[in-house]
């Protein structure tokens, strides 16, 4: 007998019993018919890689944002760094190659499941499927687990650009950030997902920091994680109001930004600051959405070179993405808020609630609020109180619960009130702001020497701009520079440039206690022991008290250190300390004022040096407005006056 009774047994095969032949026969139809399966295989292969060519799919929209690819020159490069994320060779730099690499990619065995290509690169897939008209049946069919199971729990909807307005203790909080929030089936935002892009750093040292965010020395990497996470984040700890933009994307788009969202985890690229940040790299994610937007571009046609959350903002708006906007006030907000409706003693009174220097179940026998319509808010800012105090770790969880049950007893037996002293009015939103370039020209006289001045701002925002869309009392600026010449003599002179000049003024109050701070380094220019004004090389910083008073005017003074350094002098430094007082008045809505004097003792090059200024700026519209400028200062025994107008520009 050729086959044994074994042949014809039963064989279990997937669950079901199949005699043993044909199982047998199955298997060699297999082997035989394999190669053939393989040809046809790379026979589709073949037509689909010269088909694309034909269609030139290298150099559509779809496949240039989902890799990133960047015009340079007659060149295209991947704003990607990780090798990760590209299959060719050289496929950060050449699209075709890239585009070819991932076609072959979709003939990988099914059984590699998550690890398929069509599991990790599920945006490029579905539009190199569409693009090249191939029927799903007659690729491999790879089971994506993970990928099913991600997009099963976020179920997104809507998509959502979020931005934390700056807080006014962190003047670097200004240049801000940018996220999305992808709005899901569930009704309550707070349980929907972040899409967060951010520098991975592990450095506390802030000059370090800076310094390697300028030069692009972090890894950014994208993370996606629940929504009222960060909010929290900024809401609660970092007293940053939080602006929501709803964008007119359809459900499908979203769908397509988290998949694009997807192939980016894990996958690094070289983070800058200025340029390659948060803000810009979401505009990609929202291209992905819908390729024809060409939001990135925006950037890449301008002269400047850096990219500003505020400005990203505005450039979706003018795309016309935006359909609604949200505000939410932080708790820090909220609470100067409801204190900024109660009279001295009613403060006075929740704040004491607050910290348990009075009982709140006493609150009936105090006398101090008036009527129940007060006591309510006392109490209400009590709560607001207690919870920040609790978010910033001051009290233990413990005596939170504790202050905090009791005053809620006690607010629960007034019932509703009356007003609703927790909605904050809603301030400008921060597109509204100026923009943060500015250039400066105007003359002035510098003792009896007239001169014609130039000055350049790449960015951000200084004491004497317009507040609105930024935060009052900070200024950032980098690379400042100003240049005079003097036309009696025929000089052209480097009047200063500083490499950044950093400046909180916050105010304290019952319930804040922040601590205002300066630093600001680079060229300056004073009068020297030869009675001629020369440049030195300077080190500013320190930190002081500042006030709030009648209205939005502040007060402010500062103990400070100052590090001079100059050829000029026999030991080529001079170090000193001194004092710095000021007011920065809003006289009205479009006039602001500025007065300060310093007063600082150097060691080792002996002398001392005092200033007194007068800055005043007018708005004429949101690109334009004047700044006139009076100052005196005595340095090496000699004296200078100085006075300018001059008319700025933002851009």
């Amino acid at each position: 007998m050729l086959f044994s009774a074994a042949f014809f047994r039963p064989t279990k095969v997937c669950g079901a019993l199949v005699p043993a032949y044909l199982f047998f026969l199955l298997i060699g139809a297999l082997l035989l018919f394999a190669p053939a399966a393989r040809g046809a295989d790379e026979g589709l292969l073949d037509h689909l890689q010269a088909k694309a060519e034909s269609l030139e799919l290298a150099e559509e929209r779809t496949w240039q944002v989902l890799l990133r690819y960047r015009p340079l020159g007659s060149r295209r490069v991947s704003l990607v760094d990780d090798p990760d994320y590209f299959l060719a060779e050289k496929g950060k730099t050449d699209p075709r190659a890239e585009l070819a690499a991932a076609i072959a990619a979709l003939f990988e065995p099914a059984e590699k499941g998550d690890e398929h290509f069509a599991c990790r690169f599920p945006a490029r897939t579905e539009w190199l499927v569409d693009a090249l008209g191939v029927e799903k049946e007659r690729l491999p069919q790879p089971v994506c687990a993970r990928l099913e199971e991600a997009l099963k729990s976020v179920k997104p909807r809507s998509a959502v650009l979020v931005f934390p307005a700056a807080h006014n203790n962190g003047p670097a909080s200004m240049f801000g950030h940018t996220l999305l929030r992808v709005g899901t089936s569930y009704q309550n935002e707070l349980l929907s997902y972040a899409i967060n892009y951010a520098a991975h750093s592990t450095d506390t040292n802030g000059l370090l920091y800076a310094f390697k965010g300028l030069f692009g020395l972090y890894d950014g990497y994208f993370t996606f994680l629940p929504y009222y996470e960060k909010l929290n984040e900024y809401n609660d700890l970092e007293h940053r109001d939080v602006w929501e933009y709803h964008l007119d994307l359809e459900p499908e788009e979203v769908r397509k930004l988290i998949l694009h969202t997807w192939e980016l985890q894990g996958i690094a690229s070289d983070y800058f600051f200025f340029d390659e940040n948060c803000s810009f790299m979401l505009l990609f994610l929202i291209e992905a959405a819908r390729p024809e937007l060409r939001l990135a571009e925006v950037y890449w046609n301008r002269t400047s070179f850096w990219v500003i959350p505020a400005d990203t903002i505005a450039t979706v708006r003018k795309a016309g993405l935006i359909s609604a906007v949200g505000y939410r006030p932080a708790l820090a907000t909220r609470i100067r808020h409801r204190a900024s409706l109660l009279s001295p003693e009613a403060r006075l009174q929740a704040h004491a609630f607050a910290t348990r220097e009075i009982p709140a179940g006493s609150v009936g026998a105090t006398g101090t609020a008036q009527d129940r319509e007060e006591l309510r808010q006392v109490l209400d800012l009590a709560a607001e109180y207690a919870r920040y105090r609790y978010s910033r770790k001051e009290i233990s969880d413990v005596d939170f619960r504790r202050q905090f049950l009791g005053i809620l007893k006690e607010r629960s037996r007034l019932g509703p009130g009356e007003v609703d002293a927790g909605a904050v009015p809603q301030p400008p939103q921060p597109e509204d702001g100026h923009e943060a370039g500015r250039i400066t020209a105007g003359a002035g006289m510098r003792r009896d020497l007239a001169f014609v001045e130039l000055s350049w701002r790449p960015a951000y925002h200084d004491l004497m701009d317009p507040d609105e869309g930024y935060t009052r009392g900070a200024q950032i600026n980098f690379f400042s520079l100003t240049g005079r010449y003097f036309p009696e003599t025929g000089d052209v002179k480097l009047q200063q440039f500083h490499l950044v000049d950093i400046l909180s003024l916050a105010p304290r109050d019952l319930f804040f206690k922040p601590v205002s701070w300066k630093v600001n380094g680079g060229l300056n220019r004073k009068p020297f022991a030869d009675g001629r004004d020369r440049l030195y090389l300077g080190l500013n910083t320190g930190g002081g008290l500042a006030w709030e008073f009648a209205g939005e005017n502040l007060l402010y003074a500062m103990a400070e250190a100052d590090l001079n350094l100059s050829d000029r002098w026999q030991d080529k430094t001079s170090l000193g300390a001194g004092l710095t007082s000021g007011v920065l008045l809003r006289v009205t809505q479009n006039w602001k004022a500025h007065l300060a004097g310093s007063a600082i003792f150097y060691g080792i090059e002996t002398h001392e040096h005092y200033r007194v200024i007068l800055d005043q700026s007018f708005r004429l519209s949101r690109k334009t407005g004047l700044i006139l400028h009076g100052g005196w200062e005595r340095s090496f025994d000699h004296s200078r006056t100085e006075g300018s107008l001059s008319l700025s520009r933002y851009f």
